[in-house]
């Protein structure tokens, strides 16, 4: 079994050489540039698919830096489309509802997991078992692109994986 290390992502080194290439091509290019380098996602995983048309990602974003950050989208090859989702309870009745981005604050943690904020990855293009890996893209507004491969897991092994020190969404 991979360690959740193995999936973690460091922006440094993605955002070191996104600024370098925007360097190369001068001063007036209109091409956004990573703003933040401090991001660090881990713990990136997803749910084997219970019903086979759409599957849940949860993740943790560390944001080692000053400046606050954005999760506002998600791609992937495996889905037709990926959103970003919360769960609500209203009247006792639990439902989940697209969000447009979440907040990554400077020197804290946006935490992805089951009753939480996590992705919906719908429309799956492909079968996957636990044990394979998807790979997906973070898109953020100052960092840019991030690639992560996440790890499938059963349902019940999720909560353990993402977050043994019971960490709650945007905690610094």
């Amino acid at each position: 079994m991979m360690s959740a290390s193995a999936f973690s992502t460091t922006l440094s080194v993605a955002a070191i050489a996104a600024s370098l290439t925007g360097g190369l091509q001068g001063c007036s290019s209109e091409r956004a540039r990573p703003e933040t380098t401090d991001l660090t996602v881990s713990h990136v995983f997803i749910t084997e698919p219970a019903m086979g048309e759409r599957a849940a990602m949860y993740l943790s974003i560390v944001n080692g830096g000053a400046q606050d950050d954005e999760l506002t989208s998600v791609s992937t090859p495996a889905a037709g489309s990926a959103e970003l989702h919360r769960t609500v309870e209203r009247a006792g009745t639990v439902s989940m509802e697209p969000v447009s981005s979440l907040a990554v604050p400077a020197g804290g943690e946006l935490l992805l997991s089951p009753g939480e904020y996590h992705i919906m990855l719908l429309e799956l293009r492909e079968e996957f078992a636990v044990g394979d890996a998807v790979e997906a893209t973070l898109h953020f507004s100052h960092a840019g692109e991030v690639v992560v491969q996440a790890k499938v897991l059963k349902y019940a092994d999720i909560e353990k994986a993402i977050d043994p020190h019971e960490h709650s969404l945007g905690r610094k």
